[in-house]
């Protein structure tokens, strides 16, 4: 996730994160920010483990990780008042989350560098509101390298 830009709804990307966190889902919208039918949307499936990536013009990271509680769907109208706002740029269609860990320290980009998790191109490759990683390992490189990070620097 990233900040978005501009207008009278501008949240950084930190605060969407943590709302979506609080509210226990992540909404996902139909089309991608450049208007294209956003594909991957119905390969979200309910167990698929994922990680919150933040890009930052300072330092990008990993912010923790979570199992998806539902395939991707749209919400009711019930859920929708309940989970949907505005202000938040949320949609009505996305993911129930479950089992969420919001890391204490996040895993700064550069502890990855030179391991297998899509060779290193983070920043471009993880743009958007959400991208299937090429290898399950990389998930697991992704959480190990967190747990030897705090074992590093507690």
């Amino acid at each position: 996730m990233q900040d978005e830009a501009g207008g009278i709804f501008a949240r950084r990307g930190i605060d969407l994160f943590e709302h979506r966190i609080n509210e226990g889902f992540w909404s996902i919208r139909d089309y991608n920010e450049n208007g294209k039918l956003n594909s991957k949307v119905s390969s979200l499936k309910k167990g698929d483990l994922a990680v919150f990536y933040l890009i930052d013009k300072e330092d990008s990271c990993f912010l923790g990780s979570c199992v998806l509680d539902s395939d991707c769907l749209r919400l009711d109208a019930e859920q929708t008042k309940k989970l949907v706002h505005r202000e938040y740029l949320d949609s009505n269609q996305g993911v129930f989350l479950k089992s969420m860990t919001r890391w204490a320290r996040s895993l700064p980009v550069n502890c990855l560098r030179g391991k297998a998790v899509n060779g290193g191109n983070f920043s471009s490759y993880f743009q958007g509101s959400f991208k299937r990683l090429k290898h399950p390992q990389d998930f697991h490189t992704i959480i190990r390298e967190h747990k030897l990070m705090l074992k590093k620097n507690p």
